[in-house]
């Protein structure tokens, strides 16, 4: 194991002296990208799931296992969304140092924004305390729950109804 020297610590800001103020605008237009396009696949599953057998009557069995299953989707989508969302703010912390002109607070904003460049995670971050409830519970996860609700009642309502 490499121990902790000012060698290295100078090897590593000399490398992340590297990184170009056009890449992270690059990354965060990529991020943005891919932030807008998780929601159009959640929209998409959630006219899917809502008008699942649509016309027809669902069983019990049928209807649980498309609510559950969607559930389990919804919950791995806010996952990835929040995770995105997160990963926008680190690099817009970025951006705002470099427009600031300030080195010392670039260099630490980018070795934070690029130490939680993960798309998985979530669960273990949170079980070591690392986001704050405002991670959590904030605009994005009200109304993707609201629309999770709404789909799921309008799932439900069809059970033993055409």
């Amino acid at each position: 194991m490499l121990e902790n020297t000012s060698d290295q610590s100078t090897v590593v800001d000399s490398l992340l002296s590297k990184i170009e103020l056009p890449k992270i605008v690059d990354l965060i237009v990529s991020k943005q990208t891919q932030y807008y396009t998780l929601w159009a696949v959640y929209t998409a599953v959630q006219f899917a799931a809502g008008n699942y057998g649509y016309g027809h009557t669902l069983s019990m069995v049928n209807g649980l296992a498309v609510l559950f299953g969607v559930w389990a989707f919804n919950l791995g989508h806010l996952n990835f969304l929040l995770r995105c969302a997160d990963q926008l703010e680190k690099l817009r912390a970025v951006l705002i140092a470099a427009l600031d002109n300030n080195n010392e607070k670039y260099q630490s904003a980018l070795r934070e924004a690029f130490r939680n460049m993960s798309e998985v995670g979530l669960s273990e971050r949170a079980r070591q305390g690392r986001y704050s409830r405002a991670y959590f519970f904030n605009r994005t996860t009200y109304v993707h729950l609201f629309i999770d609700l709404c789909a799921s009642v309008a799932l439900l309502i069809r059970i033993g109804n055409p």
